[in-house]
């Protein structure tokens, strides 16, 4: 992973978290890349609840646009990643885990 790939990663972190409407305790969010399509799921827990239809207020397309980008630097590379998992807890370090 590239200095590009970490820029790309802060953009897409930046957005859902600014987008969550009502705040949150921490959240996943998961995509996976197929061709010409993409998926993606965002889990939010608040005061020890989990939800898959927090209200957000983020572009779905940005963040797919962002995703796509990070998928092409990936296979320049020869790096063959599917999917993979944002995580954040409040007040620690973000994860990211790509599944090949």
């Amino acid at each position: 992973m590239v200095t590009q790939d970490f820029d790309l990663l802060k953009q897409i972190f930046e957005l859902i978290d600014s987008g969550i409407v009502g705040g949150y305790d921490s959240f996943i969010y998961e995509v996976e890349v197929g061709i010409g399509c993409m998926e993606a799921e965002l889990t939010v827990k608040k005061n020890g609840v989990e939800s898959t239809d927090a209200e957000t207020d983020f572009d779905s397309f940005l963040i797919f646009d962002l995703v796509e980008q990070l998928k092409e630097n990936a296979v320049r590379r020869g790096e063959g990643w599917h999917s993979f998992v944002m995580s954040y807890h409040q007040g620690e370090s973000v994860k990211t885990k790509f599944k090949h």
